[in-house]
């Protein structure tokens, strides 16, 4: 939630000629530079000049710049001049009565006891009025014997507060008769001293142990651990186990190198010449001995050799490959 800003006294508004001062500091401050610089100027003593150089320039800043109790210097210096020329003048008088800072607390009065006129002047006056007559009259007379009966409860109580000692009179202090209390006698008892408990010591003989069998031990060899025995062989293809696809599309050229061991070669470089004994076409056998090239083979011849340097394969006869 943002804070409304802070009301401002738009009435008299100020013009800011620099940052946040205004024009008439502005004025306060140029004014005390000015009158430095005609003190400076004026061909006076350097003793008396320098003086009022110094103290221009200060008021002119102080004027401007130097608030005091949120109020500028130029307030200060009016209310001072106001305050010596119009003094405030106070006149004393003596009163006769002091004055009382602290009201006393008025005593509440009593109230008036009616005196036996003024009882006998109602029953008089009650009398003489006209009795209600119906069933008002009726009811009347219900609750003045139900009163009668209330005040018939409490006339005994009067009668014991109206037998009290009247004001005025003290009455002797009631003199208690002495009792005599019979003090029980009560036989002594003779404390004995409570002794520590002696400590007795109670000796047993040991028991014979019995016969303990004896252990026999026996010879185990440890078991060491051996190396483990690893047969080593070298991996052998099957030839049944990946045949090559034979191709079911033409040009295609696919097969498998192996030697007279019926082992797969791998790396073997096969040729393939056309009729005129030149090369057309070389390929390289995979690690399971594979090959393929796509190419045409009308009148096409096939010479295969062994090129590894492991294998002691022989080139062998050409054979012509047909379409």
């Amino acid at each position: 939630m943002e804070q409304h800003a802070i009301p401002q006294n738009i009435s008299s508004y100020q013009f800011r000629l620099v940052g946040d001062m205004t024009l008439k500091q502005f004025f306060q401050l140029a004014g005390g530079f000015l009158v430095a610089l005609i003190f400076y100027s004026a061909p006076l003593l350097p003793i008396i000049k320098w003086p009022f150089v110094i103290v221009s320039a200060i008021l002119g800043i102080a004027l401007a710049f130097l608030p005091l109790e949120e109020r500028p210097l130029e307030r200060w210096i009016f209310a001072f001049f106001k305050a010596v020329y119009s003094p405030t003048m106070y006149f004393w008088k003596k009163t006769v009565i002091a004055p009382k800072f602290f009201q006393e607390e008025s005593a509440v009065p009593a109230p008036a006891a009616a005196s036996p006129e003024q009882d006998a002047a109602l029953k008089t006056y009650l009398s003489s009025t006209p009795q209600k007559t119906g069933p008002l009259a009726k009811l009347e007379g219900a609750e003045q014997g139900f009163l009668t009966s209330l005040g018939g409860l409490f006339a005994g109580m009067m009668n014991q507060a109206g037998g009290a000692v009247p004001a005025g009179q003290t009455t002797p202090p009631a003199v208690e008769a002495k009792r005599e209390f019979a003090i029980p006698q009560s036989a002594p008892v003779k404390v004995t001293q409570a002794t520590a408990p002696h400590l007795v010591i109670e000796e047993r003989k040991a028991q014979p142990v019995g016969v303990i069998p004896q252990i026999t031990t026996q010879k185990v060899t440890p078991i060491v651990a051996g190396e483990e025995i690893v047969s080593t062989r070298q991996v052998q293809f099957s030839i049944d186990a990946a045949p090559p696809n034979p191709p079911s599309t033409p040009n295609v050229i696919v097969g498998q190198v192996v030697d007279r061991d019926r082992k797969i070669i791998e790396g073997a470089i096969m040729e393939i010449k056309n009729e005129m004994g030149r090369p057309i076409r070389a390929l390289r056998s995979n690690k399971v001995g594979h090959f393929i090239t796509v190419m045409n083979l009308a009148d096409c011849t096939g010479h295969r050799a062994a090129v590894p340097e492991q294998s002691t394969m022989q080139p062998t006869n050409p054979s012509t490959v047909h379409p």
